[in-house]
């Protein structure tokens, strides 16, 4: 391996001028918006940010699976998060980017700004609505500092004109011009800190190998990174133009995947395993893999349409994935028969925790009973005799804090979905709609309906928290309600009773206050477990 120091300004060229690429069995970019920043509040602070480790792959021109036709010899393994990181504080695409127009959403998006007058942390923000509206240049995006190279006596003149303008404008109190230009010197000289660069040139089984055991900044490798590099060796091409486009058709769907829980989906459906490593590398080639593959995508398609009709708009509600896993098997095998009842499997099997311990275990066992199962129906009784109870929902089930149930507050959004619910703003949207227009991306806002800082101090915190004091609604509305009590802004926002209802909540809400809020909580909860039970019966069937 060789070792060197480059400065970041120089990574940045080289990402940007394609001396670097990135290997098919690189991610994209998952970083966080508060990832970004912290990375550059840690070069601020002068803390170490790690290494890049770079593969030489000209000895393995055979091998070498890149994003673009001129197939650069150097590519960076590990490290991609933090080079892109740079690059979008810098304000300069990296080669690998997909398009100049993606690239300036993203730009957009990690808008990262200096707040000139901190003195102490944070330094850095996320710029929101209220920072883009701050008078002057209070908050200074860090782009435009990092582009200026002071060495050019045009660049500066500009860092001291910048300078003078915020000492006008009165943003720095305390501070001296010179004082001024120095705090934006110093995020200028961050284009000039090094970087170590870590070169190899081994073979890409153990380069993946490598990848596989580092982690940048907390955005963990996983099982699928690696077999993504695998299958990249054996199968050229076929991740970056088959895996990885679904991947992101499915994300723009609404249903946001781990490669990892894709490609289990995939080898549910091909073989009825999900341990990676007892899979035959043979599986992986060209001819072997394109029928498991295309069964894999006929099921998401249906499974996606399936779940829209049931108010699934995404995976983001959902208390677990792994369900998805036996699901996509289910519909693969009986892509015909009754849809419901493979739905009540997965929220009894999402309620139970199925897969929270041994989780591969446990779906290679429910893949077989799925693979030796002559029916939905026969499969489906397989499964749930896997589960150590099953009774029905009681109203303590929904006394339970909200934030702790996942799978109460997904049943919750099924139910008001199911009832066809309004949202409380104006527009009269149903939930989950834009119009008669579905919402891919439609998130559930989770409401108090006695709002927490208006029971705070009044009732215990279980009981202000509790999941039946929860309504779904609209992002505008849950806003503007804030911690209104619920008469005021029933009034106000003129909430009819039927919107009321639709929630399970009666107009009996009207009189409650404080002395009986608690009983009109155990009236909500035993509502919505009787709604939930006569739902799940009715997924069941016969």
């Amino acid at each position: 391996m060789a070792y060197e120091s480059a400065k970041i300004r120089e990574c940045i060229d080289r990402a940007v001028n394609h001396t670097w690429s990135i290997p098919e069995f690189q991610r994209g970019f998952v970083w966080k918006a508060t990832q970004v920043r912290d990375l550059a509040e840690s070069l601020w602070l002068d803390y170490p940010i790690g290494s890049l480790l770079v593969w030489n792959s000209q000895k393995h021109t055979e091998e070498r699976i890149v994003r673009d036709a001129q197939r650069p010899t150097l590519w960076v393994v590990d490290g991609q998060q933090r080079v892109t990181a740079l690059c979008i504080l810098s304000g300069r695409k990296p080669y690998w980017w997909p398009s100049a127009e993606e690239w300036e959403k993203t730009v957009k998006k990690y808008d990262i700004r200096f707040d000139i007058d901190a003195k102490e942390p944070p330094y850095f923000w996320v710029a929101n609505a209220a920072i883009r509206r701050a008078k002057g240049d209070r908050y200074i995006k860090v782009s435009r500092l990092l582009v200026l190279d002071t060495e050019k006596e045009k660049d500066q003149q500009l860092l001291q004109q910048l300078a003078k303008e915020i000492k006008v404008q009165g943003l720095c109190d305390g501070m001296d011009g010179m004082e001024v230009y120095a705090r934006l010197d110093r995020i200028r000289k961050i284009r000039d800190k090094d970087f170590v660069t870590i070169t190899t040139d081994q073979e890409l089984e153990d380069v993946v190998e490598i990848f596989s055991r580092l982690n940048s900044r907390g955005t963990r490798v996983t099982e699928a990174d690696i077999y993504l590099g695998i299958v990249a060796a054996r199968s050229p091409g076929w991740v970056r133009d088959t895996f990885l486009p679904y991947l992101k058709t499915l994300a723009e769907a609404g249903f946001n995947l781990n490669p990892n829980l894709l490609f289990r989906t995939l080898t549910g459906v091909g073989i009825k395993k999900v341990r990676f490593k007892e899979i035959d590398d043979k599986f992986w080639d060209q001819e072997s893999i394109r029928p498991h593959w295309d069964r894999t995508k006929e099921a998401w398609k249906s499974l996606v349409a399936r779940f829209r009709e049931h108010g699934i708009l995404s995976n983001d509600p959902m208390p677990t994935e792994a369900a998805l896993v036996p699901l996509i098997a289910l519909i693969d095998k009986y892509p015909k028969e009754r849809f419901e009842s493979a739905l009540y499997w997965f929220l009894q099997a999402s309620r139970f925790s199925r897969y929270s311990s041994s989780g591969t275990t446990s779906l290679d066992e429910d893949l077989r009973d799925i693979h030796d199962s002559d029916s939905m129906k026969a499969a489906i009784q397989k499964l749930l005799r896997r589960f150590t109870h099953d009774k029905p929902l009681e109203a303590e089930d929904f006394l339970c804090d909200y934030g702790d149930s996942r799978f109460g507050r997904f049943i919750l959004y099924l139910l008001i979905y199911r009832n066809k619910a309004l949202d409380w703003d104006e527009s009269g949207h149903r939930l989950g709609f834009e119009g008669l227009q579905v919402l891919g991306d439609f998130r559930p806002q989770w409401h108090h309906i006695f709002p927490h800082k208006y029971l705070e101090g009044r009732a215990a915190e279980d009981k202000i928290n509790a999941l039946a004091n929860i309504a779904v609604i609209g992002p505008s509305i849950n806003i503007r309600i804030s911690a209104k009590d619920p008469l005021s802004y029933i009034q106000k926002y003129k909430i009819s009773r039927d919107k009321l209802k639709q929630q399970f909540i009666d107009e009996e809400i009207s009189e409650v206050n404080i002395v009986n809020y608690e009983s009109w909580l155990t009236k909500r909860s035993e509502r919505l477990a009787a709604a939930s039970n006569e739902f799940l019966n009715q997924l069941k069937g016969d």
